[in-house]
């Protein structure tokens, strides 16, 4: 219950974000399993995340949360929101932890999907199902997940590789 509230008041914050400053609104988050999503990988993987965010865009403003949701980055930027909705597709795909991280874009319109851009879905950490699937099913165990987003955060810390991976 407790999430399904901190998702109502995120909600209701963006929207208020996107009133007083306009333009388009990037929400970084882990997309880490669990009710508590605090997590010392999952906010390292968030704030490498952050950084790229910042060398590709223009913020304009910028908030920071940490509840039960975990860490969360609101960014305001200048840049139009299929533009940013782009940027964060490529490097969803192709950043070592970016489908490690929801990066999700609006603007006072609408939330930017992957079916804007007719993507399918993101596909589960472990296998090639959807991830909706094996959440919906709990088709793998909390600590198998939570083992893979570990391991992608320490071999990437490991590598040494810096942010602006790819521009």
């Amino acid at each position: 219950m407790e999430l399904l509230n901190l998702r109502e008041e995120r909600d209701h914050f963006e929207k208020e974000l996107l009133e007083k400053y306009h333009g388009t609104l990037l929400t970084l988050r882990a997309n880490f399993p669990g009710m508590d999503k605090r997590h010392e990988k999952a906010d390292h993987a968030v704030e490498i995340l952050l950084e790229e965010a910042r060398g590709r865009f223009r913020p304009v403003h910028e908030e920071r949360l940490n509840n039960a949701e975990g860490l969360q980055y609101f960014i305001l930027l200048k840049e139009s929101p299929a533009e940013v909705k782009q940027a964060t597709l490529s490097l969803e795909e192709n950043h070592p932890l970016g489908r490690l991280i929801d990066m999700d874009v609006r603007d006072e319109e609408k939330i930017w999907s992957r079916r804007d851009f007719s993507l399918p879905g993101r596909k589960c950490y472990l296998c090639d199902d959807l991830a909706v699937h094996c959440v919906r099913s709990q088709k793998h165990s909390r600590e198998e997940v939570v083992s893979y987003f570990i391991s992608k955060v320490d071999a990437y810390m490991k590598s040494g590789i810096t942010q602006n991976h790819e521009k």
